[in-house]
């Protein structure tokens, strides 16, 4: 198996300062707000195009929750789940499910609350063309780019398995997505795990697609996911609502003038317009109703079945056979899946 190490360092980063100095987060408001409201920090990853990207564009978070918030940008899943345990942040966008299940097994107190997007296409396997890699048995004795604490180690692993391809037969090479996409750029990387923007810009560099994560799909799926410092929505269950309500803002805006917001969210992921359009015809989207049906997160005794769930126990399971869950393995993750506030939100609309 790959041997990745998803542990989260609790509490490193726990002031703004410290935050700021972890290299990882860069802080904005999202419009102006009397000081009288509540302020509330919301951590994210720049997806590429998103629906969240049209709510953070437009306001929305501010809007909705009717509160001060800082959206903080963050290039690792792992660092961002630090400070979500460490109360620095309320929110956490754009996380996948081993990260997640990585962050609950060692106690930091979140709940998924918002399905952003299945990946289908956007995220998978780019080889370079002229590599001579043409199947996933060519990976033997070659070296693949990843990001370890990410889903890429989690479904390549997956596929190997599935192949019987020995892992121990791949090198791999932790690299964050911009750092990918520069090595592949001085030719010094000839496959990568990842998704996008970076996978689509390899892609159009010289790459093909060898795998993606649709072809795994049946036994991890893998989502972008919305979790929430689980300690303090339960005092704060207005926000959170406000919360799903702007993202829900965002998808309803998309829906209703596409190419506005397709142009809002590749300027705020800093992409072009064309590789927006091609990054969302990669992604299944969730709306607010999706979030409560059995491919989202469900809403009481549903959500033990749902698929979110089931992406969270099967990270479980993989995190668990490469002996990379440090701390108590939760028991049941239906019990971090919390449809209930998009359940108020879709009945309210």
């Amino acid at each position: 198996m790959i041997k990745v190490q998803y542990a989260l360092t609790v509490g490193i980063c726990v002031s703004t300062l410290a935050l700021a100095g972890c290299g990882s987060s860069t802080t904005k408001a999202t419009g102006s707000t009397p000081t009288h409201e509540p302020t509330v920090v919301i951590g994210y990853e720049n997806n590429g195009a998103d629906p969240e990207m049209v709510a953070i564009a437009r306001g929305y978070f501010s809007k909705y929750m009717h509160a001060k918030v800082e959206l903080r940008y963050f290039s690792s899943g792992p660092a961002s789940l630090a400070a979500l345990g460490s109360g620095a942040l309320q929110f956490m966008t754009g996380i996948g499910n081993p990260p997640a299940v990585a962050a609950i097994a060692q106690g930091v107190p979140l709940q998924v609350v918002w399905a952003q997007e299945r990946y289908t296409t956007d995220e998978g396997l780019v080889v370079r063309k002229s590599s001579g890699i043409h199947s996933l048995s060519d990976l033997k004795g070659k070296q693949v780019a990843l990001v370890v604490g990410s889903t890429s180690p989690f479904e390549l692993d997956t596929a190997l398995t599935q192949n019987h391809i020995p892992t121990s037969s791949v090198s791999f090479n932790n690299m964050s997505p911009p750092s990918m996409v520069a090595a592949w750029e001085r030719g010094q990387i000839d496959a990568a795990y990842v998704w996008d923007p970076a996978f689509g810009t390899m892609l159009q560099n010289g790459g093909r697609a060898l795998m993606y994560d649709q072809n795994v799909y049946t036994t991890a799926p893998i989502f972008n996911l919305a979790v929430v410092n689980s300690t303090w929505a339960k005092t704060h269950s207005s926000l959170v609502n406000g919360f799903i309500e702007a993202e829900q803002a965002g998808y309803a805006y998309y829906k209703a003038h596409p190419q506005t917001a397709i142009a809002e969210m590749a300027k705020e992921a800093g992409i072009t317009v064309s590789l927006a359009k091609t990054e969302l015809s990669g992604y299944q989207l969730y709306n607010v109703q999706d979030q409560v049906g059995s491919l989202g997160l469900g809403v009481g005794s549903s959500a033990s079945s749902s698929l979110v769930t089931k992406s969270l126990s099967s990270a479980l399971k993989y995190l668990e056979t490469i002996h990379s869950v440090t701390g108590s393995p939760p028991s049941n993750m239906a019990n971090y899946v919390n449809g209930s506030y998009a359940a108020a939100v879709a009945k309210k609309s």
